[in-house]
């Protein structure tokens, strides 16, 4: 994906919105090129760290010739991330990792029922090293294995990715002995994607995370080596079509399965780091062609509230091809000898088409092949984009104060 395949229609149709629009992208420019700490953030340059994947490369080695499947535990950036990388390959076998993100306790109880202890390894995922979720999970599995007599098993069978300090699950893996890989404390989970947390996961199951890494290195380098003004732009766009219009609700529409996990991972990026003080543009997940069938009747006909940021691929001439007698001599005989890809392409360009002659704002991201490179670039341009709307709202995109009320009250509930 290159930061020029972004277009936009029905967005600059108002002289008082041009205008700001120019004012604010030259005020913003300046303020992110010489953040000298952004710059030098962690989270924006894991891309960079060889170190991280070689020790990456040595454990899934090891875990792949010991057993046959896995389990990651973790919830919300412990999981979505390395969920969305696995995602884009589609003939990856399902069975071979699990991802246990909700505590759903008869899914989790058959869950545990279908499995072999002694041939799953589980990794277990938490930057805090208190998110209750996730050690909830640990310590039912940990009981699974005292029952099975499998304790001895423990340390060769678990791995840890937490803070390195002495937080409940660091203290608890210490005394089983279980290795731990460190989380490092100046990467939140949501933006963990580029480091051990999205890709031991995705690793374990094939993915070519070194592409995934190159992915990214390229878009956060076009965009501080050549100045590449795509996120800064779109930023001041989606604020100011809030500002101007009221579009309080950002609709991610994408034309491919592989997309989907990577849609969940979105939601969180943008409602966790932009929710805040009374700032923040909702994000709402759409799949194509599917909900052109629930949801598209509300997008034209409803309120006008909503930005389209429609991600689109290359879907012409392929998949398997429409019999060419099926459908002879019927209202449907345009379908017969096309292929599954050439419907799903028309139908792509229909609801672009449809969208921008309601008038509706749309922004198109071309992305010619989805794989792992691909999606590093398009996950590094997510962050580059939040970064600049989070600068504009003044602030913090790194936290999220306003959860921990509900977190106090499930405690006491269970004391």
């Amino acid at each position: 994906m290159k930061l020029n395949s972004i277009k936009y229609t029905n967005c600059f149709n108002n002289k008082k919105f041009n205008k700001e629009y120019k004012k604010i992208l030259d005020n913003l420019i300046p303020k992110v090129f010489n953040d000298s700490d952004l710059k030098k953030s962690k989270f924006l340059n894991q891309v960079n760290d060889k170190n991280n994947f070689q020790q990456i490369e040595k454990i899934v080695k090891k875990f792949k010739k010991n057993f046959n499947k896995f389990c990651v535990l973790g919830t919300g950036g412990s999981s979505f991330g390395s969920q969305a990388l696995i995602g884009i390959n589609q003939k990856y076998k399902k069975d071979k990792i699990i991802f246990l993100y909700d505590i759903d306790p008869i899914y989790f109880q058959n869950t545990l029922d279908s499995l072999n202890f002694n041939k799953t390894a589980f990794i277990v995922i938490s930057k805090s090293g208190k998110t209750p979720e996730t050690l909830a999970q640990f310590g039912a599995i940990i009981n699974k294995f005292e029952e099975l007599k499998l304790k001895s098993q423990i340390k060769k069978n678990f791995l840890i990715i937490t803070e390195d300090n002495k937080n409940p699950l660091k203290i608890l893996s210490d005394k089983l002995k279980i290795k731990t890989l460190i989380h490092n404390e100046e990467i939140g989970g949501r933006f963990s994607v580029f480091s051990n947390v999205g890709l031991l996961p995705s690793a374990l199951v094939g993915i070519d995370v070194k592409s995934f890494l190159y992915g990214g290195k390229k878009v956060l380098d076009d965009f501080y080596l050549n100045k590449n003004l795509k996120p800064i732009e779109s930023a001041v766009i989606m604020v100011l079509m809030q500002k101007y219009f009221n579009i309080n609700i950002n609709v991610l529409f994408t034309y491919s399965e592989a997309l989907k996990n990577f849609g969940i991972w979105y939601r969180q990026l943008w409602a966790e780091s932009l929710g805040k003080k009374g700032n923040g543009i909702t994000p709402f997940h759409s799949m194509g062609t599917v909900d052109q069938h629930s949801q598209l009747q509300l997008f034209l006909d409803g309120p006008k509230d909503k930005f389209f940021t429609i991600i689109k691929s290359n879907h012409s001439n392929k998949g398997p091809i429409i019999s060419s007698n099926s459908f002879f001599k019927s209202e449907m005989n345009y379908l017969s000898g096309k292929k599954i890809g050439d419907l799903m392409e028309a139908e792509q360009n229909a609801t672009i088409q449809t969208l921008i002659n309601n008038n509706l704002p749309v922004k198109e991201i071309l992305i010619n092949k989805i794989n792992e490179e691909s999606l590093g670039s398009l996950i590094m341009y997510c962050f580059l984009e939040v970064i600049c709307i989070g600068k504009i709202f003044k602030v913090n995109i790194f936290d999220q104060p306003a959860v921990e009320e509900g977190k106090k009250i499930a405690k006491k509930y269970l004391i």
